[in-house]
Parts: structure tokens; sequence; C-alpha cells
């Protein structure tokens, strides 16, 4: 029997967004290791259980700033992220696993944690003695189901009723695309297959695009 993957894109939002690490200045290179532990989040935990994709680009993050005045900085964070979902999880859930990669499981779930934001303060700039590390998630959460002839009648019955509004036009979905996806950092390119354009100017749209 197959399975079928449906992506939630929603965040989790019983999930902390940030986690702060903070850590000893005592190494004297600008190379800063991430050592510390951390505590398992006091929740009523979900009844979910979940597989945790800690994907290698996650374990191998490494974070380079540069500070005015204070030179380059390089912080291994990836590390530390197994031990942190670990935590975490302890507390948030039923079940977890761990795996590297998004596939099949016969958890409920599969939640795939990405650094969205980074933030780094010195011991100079934090006015303490440590160095301290602030990180933004966005959570991925992918769930299966069965590939049964009752779901599959269920699809067909319900596009049969199918009626959605179009108005055949590219326009929001090129808006869409930008403003989800524009990053001055990466070059991105938009396909558009097989529509047409049913607005009065087509100026107006270049121009906003």
């Amino acid at each position: 029997m197959s399975n079928a993957m449906i992506a939630l894109h929603q965040p989790a939002q019983w999930l902390f967004a940030v986690a702060c690490l903070i850590v000893g200045s005592g190494c004297a290179s600008n190379r800063i290791a991430l050592d510390t532990d951390f505590p398992v989040p006091l929740v009523a935990p979900s009844s979910a259980r979940v597989a945790i994709v800690i994907s290698p680009e996650l374990q191998s993050f490494v974070h380079n700033e540069k500070i005015a005045k204070r030179g380059d900085y390089s912080i291994n964070v990836g590390a530390v992220q197994k031990r942190l979902f670990n935590r975490l999880a302890q507390g948030a859930f039923n079940a977890h696993i761990f795996t590297d990669t998004i596939a099949a499981t016969t958890y409920d779930g599969l939640l795939v944690p990405n650094i969205a934001e980074l933030q780094f303060a010195t011991p100079a700039q934090s006015r303490t003695d440590y160095y301290e590390v602030w990180m933004r998630y966005r959570f991925d959460l992918y769930r299966w189901i069965e590939d049964t002839p009752a779901i599959r009648n269920s699809i067909i019955e319900t596009l049969k009723n199918w009626a959605p509004f179009s108005n055949s036009s590219p326009v929001e979905g090129i808006q869409t695309a930008i403003s989800t996806f524009y990053d001055p950092q990466k070059s991105i390119s938009i396909f558009v297959f097989g529509d047409d354009y049913t607005g009065n100017s087509i100026e107006q749209v270049v121009g906003a695009v």
C-alpha cells in the first residue's frame, strides 16, 4: 500500500520560534563552538508522534558575520541542532525519532526545522561575559495519508463539484511568487505554463513586476 504526502506549510504554533544560546567567551579566537544544554519545555505535550528531520544542511550550519572594529566571527550552530530538538521534543510530543531526509514515515507527521534568522552579539555588545546567539526557525510540517480506494473515491467526488472562481490570469500567481520567494541575495526564475492575460493593461503588470 502506497502513501501520499501532504505538506502543511503553516508554522506549527505550539512550537517555540526562537532559541537563545549563551556561550562562554573563554575562546581567544573568533571561531565559536556552541557547547550548551537545553531545558525541556514546560508545556502540555501533544499526543502526536513526530519524525524530526535534521538535514545535513542544518547539521553543518555555520553562521559567519563581520562586526565592525571587532573582526570576523564564525559560529558553528549546526552541531547543537539535534541536541536542541531532542530536548524540545521530550517536552512537546508523545514520541519522536530523528531522520535526515523527508520520506514516508509511520509516525503522525514529519517536522522539518529550518533556521530563518540568526542574530549574534559579542560580550562587548551584550555587556556580559557571554556570546549570545538568537535563532528563529521556520517549521514545515508534513503528514502522510494512505493511498486507498476510499481516499481516491473521496477525491474524485470532491472534484465533481469543484467550481472555484478563476479569471484565467497569471498575474496574481506571479505577484505571490515574487513576494514569497524574493531574496536580494538570490536569483529566482518564474515559469508560467499555459495561461493567458485577461486584464486591461499588460504594461501595468510588467511595471509592478
